[in-house]
């Protein structure tokens, strides 16, 4: 029994049936639908990948838009309300330690208070879309590195700013509460001096300081932020364009030119620590020697 199972396993598997089967129409048929399920399969990956790219570019220009309106409104800021009231209140300090030093010297009566006109406006923090561009960045792009950190570094910023803003107002109100404050007492709130044995409150002064360096941390970081992305959207394009052979889509472009000739925009040297994270001194387009000038 078992020597006539083995001479027909033989004859069924022997060279010339399986060339036989090999070479019949039904393994032609098997043969071209596995090869047809395949290159359906390779037709199917490539249409998935373009529409990940494309989903990506769109995701990306619309990060781009984000960025570029958050700088627009930290602008905004500085231009109409910031950079007055900043530029303003050095040049006042100054005289005021000029002023002093005329008193020391005997150049100047004691009794003779400091005039200066102390600038009391209510400021309100712009509405921006700051948990937008989290969310397109971190959950809807590829892009690593150091857009990811400014991300956080300009959350950062906006969250502090709108601190800054609601702390001054409140000081603001707080002398306006208590009415009329003395030609002696008022240069010391407001610039930051001793005043009685040994007091000194510098809070109002430092909320002038951060309100002008977090204004410019905002501008800074949204527009590295957008060059970052158009500069990600891109590389992203190009696989785009190779998957897909089409050129309809583009990354947009923004344009600062403007607020740059108007001296709004930040230095970025003032920045050279934070940019030593990401030692690409050609995506940082600072000079390698540049110093520090604000920490």
């Amino acid at each position: 029994m078992c020597d006539d199972i083995s001479r027909i396993a033989m004859e069924l598997f022997s060279w010339q049936n399986i060339a036989d089967f090999l070479n019949s129409n039904f393994t032609a048929a098997l043969a071209g639908a596995l090869g047809g399920a395949l290159a359906a399969q390779r037709i199917g990956d490539r249409a998935k990948q373009r529409d990940i790219l494309l989903h990506e570019i769109r995701s990306t220009n619309a990060a781009i838009m984000v960025t570029f309106t958050i700088c627009n409104a930290g602008l905004a800021l500085k231009k109409q309300f910031v950079n007055d009231i900043y530029e303003t209140y050095i040049t006042k300090k100054e005289e005021l330690k000029e002023f002093q030093q005329r008193i020391s010297a005997g150049q100047q009566h004691p009794d003779i208070p400091f005039e200066f006109q102390a600038d009391f406006r209510s400021l309100q923090m712009p509405i921006v879309p700051i948990d937008v561009l989290r969310t397109q960045v971190y959950e809807s792009i590829s892009a690593t590195g150091r857009p990811l950190a400014l991300v956080a570094a300009l959350v950062g910023a906006v969250a502090s700013l709108d601190d800054t803003i609601q702390k001054r107002n409140a000081l603001i109100e707080r002398v306006r509460q208590l009415g009329p404050v003395g030609a002696d007492q008022l240069p010391a709130f407001y610039f930051g001096l001793p005043y009685g044995p040994g007091h000194v409150s510098t809070e109002f002064s430092d909320t002038v300081d951060s309100l002008h360096n977090l204004t410019d941390d905002v501008i800074f970081f949204s527009e590295l932020l957008g060059k970052d992305l158009i500069a990600h959207g891109n590389r992203i394009l190009d696989q785009y364009k190779k998957a897909a052979k089409v050129k309809k889509e583009k990354i947009i472009s923004v344009d600062y030119t403007d607020p740059r000739r108007q001296g709004l925009m930040p230095d970025a040297e003032n920045y050279v620590d934070w940019l030593k994270g990401f030692p690409d001194s050609a995506q940082q387009g600072v000079p390698a020697d540049a110093k520090t000038r604000r920490g």
